[in-house]
């Protein structure tokens, strides 16, 4: 299907810039703050946070910081190995700009993309590829999205957020139907419609990506952690968190003792 040759995150001021040349590998970016410029083929892209960029190997590339502000992105370079499998975003062999609408859970996969790549631990190429695939996969699904109709765009982005303004609370699915004066089950079919999640799966995805800044970042505990972000005890955390992760949240305590 295809190989990874890199993966990375950078984080850079406003004078950086990429001088033209023409790609070797196809690159797919996910823009996790501030704004930048591509050009390609002559096509001038304005990026900002949220955004996912995909170009082809062949592609002639210039990049570049506004001079006023940085940005911060993540990476990753690859190559076709199978051309008859069919991934829709790379079919036509163009460029392709999208803007998700599911921001925290497009930069927890692209981190723990890095993650898998840097630890290099077994079978991490097969986890990298089949994160790749699935990022692939929702900037898809976000380019065919976007002829949805206003409405339930609108729907679903209100419902985001409340849930980013209120994810330390208690939020049930009947609740956000009230919020939005609609059916519970209309709710969720309108928002996996819009964002490939239900409202209380992007929930639980905001609260892990909350939790993993507050493990790395401070010396709260897991249970203050899954108290602190609405989890009715700490066993149910552990469950949320390795399941979306791929490990317990106590790797996070260990890794800290090592150090």
């Amino acid at each position: 299907m295809f190989e990874l040759v890199s993966v990375f995150t950078e984080e850079v001021g406003s004078d950086w810039h990429k001088p033209e040349s023409v790609m070797e590998y196809d690159v797919f970016l996910f823009v996790e703050s501030g704004c930048l410029t591509y050009v390609i083929d002559g096509n001038r892209l304005p990026l900002v946070k949220g955004d996912l960029l995909y170009f082809p190997a062949g592609s002639l590339r210039y990049a570049a910081a506004d001079g006023i502000h940085g940005h911060q992105k993540y990476a990753v370079l690859f190559q076709r190995t199978v051309a008859e499998t069919s991934i829709p975003l790379l079919d036509n062999r163009l460029h392709r700009l999208v803007h998700s609408r599911n921001y925290d859970y497009v930069k927890q996969r692209f981190s723990l993309l890095i993650q898998q790549w840097l630890g290099k631990l077994p079978h991490y190429e097969t986890i990298c590829q089949g994160i790749l695939l699935e990022m692939l996969g929702i900037a898809g699904r976000e380019l065919e999205n976007a002829h949805l109709p206003a409405k339930k765009l609108s729907l679903a982005s209100e419902i985001q957020q409340y849930i980013l303004s209120h994810y330390r609370e208690t939020i049930r699915i009947e609740t956000l139907a009230e919020l939005v004066d609609r059916t519970p089950n209309y709710v969720t079919k309108i928002f996996r419609e819009v964002t490939g999640q239900t409202p209380i799966g992007y929930l639980h995805q905001v609260r892990i990506t909350a939790a993993r800044e507050l493990l790395v970042n401070t010396h709260l505990t897991i249970g203050q952690i899954a108290d602190m972000l609405g989890f009715c005890d700490q066993s149910y955390f552990n469950r949320v968190y390795k399941k979306m992760m791929g490990y317990p949240p106590s790797s996070h305590i260990t890794e800290k003792r090592a150090k």
